[in-house]
């Protein structure tokens, strides 16, 4: 069964049913279950004997976009002398449409069958739509092989509002008139056609829907016409602010950047004299470490020869003092800057404009902090160290090689 295209006949049956609609050749249970009926709101339009209406219309149901195209023609109910009740027909598409010229064809032939098959002296037969006796148009099925996109067309917004046009209703004028009329439903839910004078006077004396002849209708397209310059200049407006904008956001940011690579470029040559200067602090440190080692061995040395341990001790409490202030002053390596805290100082917000950047720069720092925390020599330490080592080991040397009438002064009474 085929759902994209499909007729609904539908009429007003008096008590119980009242109006009903059913649907043929297509459909599916989901449209079926959300489509508006197509009921006539008879305190604003109405059908008089020998009277017909078109329509046209919008409708979103089932998950499918709908136009439907649809003749209502005058027909009574059974027992009953109720004005403005009806038979009529729908030829309903679902995201397409086909040629304006076939589908008035195939919907004025499925009507004509329609009456001829369910009326009897204008009155309707049936009690229900699910009744009604229908027969299939011959180009029904040519209707799948000519069908076209409906562009720029909402049907998910309504707008509860109706235009009746009091034109000529032949298939050659209401050919015209539905090509158009697809542009005005951007403004109308449903627009009705019909060439009956006095279902135009009904209308217009209602006033609940708006009514115009056909060049009210020429002049409601060229007012929407009007309407759709005027929202492509907004449009493209808002498009050529949003451009502006967009080449300021990027003069800015390329600047912020920028600037950001120069501060990291002058921060890269500072630390890069500051590691080239703590290089040769390092060297210099190694010196005084062979120097003071040097100086060690000259006591030892005089020691041996001359024995005069007081002197030895002084001479080298001296070299240690001098040593322990010059390491003291030269230990400490300068920590170098790092890029990312030059970001985040000339930024405004650096968690939002650069949600990385701050993890980055902790991380960075606190690597840092603890391989400072877990190693750090201390120079004086270790020449204590090594001091209080050599001087055992003098000590040793002393008591082993030095003359006999000298020992005398180092042995305990």
């Amino acid at each position: 069964m085929n759902s994209t295209y499909f007729f609904s006949a539908f009429g007003t049956f008096g008590n119980p049913n009242g109006f009903r609609q059913s649907f043929f050749l297509g459909g599916n249970k989901a449209i079926a279950k959300e489509i508006r009926t197509f009921d006539l709101k008879t305190d604003a339009i109405k059908l008089f004997p020998q009277t017909s209406i078109y329509s046209i219309r919008k409708d979103y149901a089932g998950g499918s976009n709908l136009i439907s195209y649809s003749v209502y023609t005058f027909a009574k109910e059974q027992n009953s002398d109720r004005g403005g009740t009806f038979i009529g027909s729908g030829l309903l598409f679902a995201g397409k449409v086909a040629s304006e010229s076939l589908i008035i064809n195939t919907l004025n032939e499925f009507q004509d069958h329609l009456e001829k098959n369910n009326l009897s002296d204008s009155i309707i037969t049936v009690n229900h739509s699910d009744q009604f006796s229908i027969h299939k148009p011959k180009d029904f099925d040519k209707i799948g092989f000519n069908v076209r996109e409906i562009d720029d067309l909402s049907f998910t917004q309504g707008s509860n509002s109706y235009l009746v046009v009091y034109c000529e209703t032949n298939p050659a004028q209401l050919q015209n008139f539905f090509s158009q009329a697809i542009e005005l439903l951007n403004v109308y839910d449903t627009i009705y056609f019909t060439q009956s004078h006095e279902i135009g006077e009904f209308v217009r004396q209602k006033g609940i829907f708006r009514i115009v002849d056909a060049n009210g209708f020429k002049k409601e397209l060229e007012n929407l016409h009007e309407e759709r310059i005027r929202e492509i200049k907004n449009a493209i407006a808002d498009l050529e602010r949003e451009k502006e904008s967009l080449k300021d956001e990027r003069t800015k940011l390329l600047e912020d950047l920028n600037r950001q690579i120069a501060q990291n470029e002058r921060r890269h040559q500072e630390n890069g004299a500051k590691i080239k200067e703590s290089k040769s602090g390092i060297e210099f440190i190694r010196k005084e470490y062979d120097q003071y080692s040097g100086k060690i061995d000259e006591v030892i040395k005089s020691l041996t020869s001359d024995g005069k341990v007081e002197t030895a001790k002084k001479r080298h409490q001296e070299n240690k003092r001098s040593f322990a202030h010059i390491i003291n002053q030269n230990k400490n390596i300068e920590s170098i800057s790092p890029f990312s805290s030059s970001v985040a100082r000339n930024q405004g917000n650096p968690k939002n404009n650069h949600p990385y950047a701050k993890d980055i720069a902790e991380f960075h720092s606190s690597g840092r902090n603890n391989e400072n925390k877990e190693f750090r020599p201390d120079g004086f330490k270790i020449a204590t160290v090594i001091l209080a080592l050599l001087l055992v080991g003098v000590l040793i040397l002393c008591c082993m090689w030095m003359p006999k009438e000298y020992s005398v002064v180092f042995t305990i009474p």
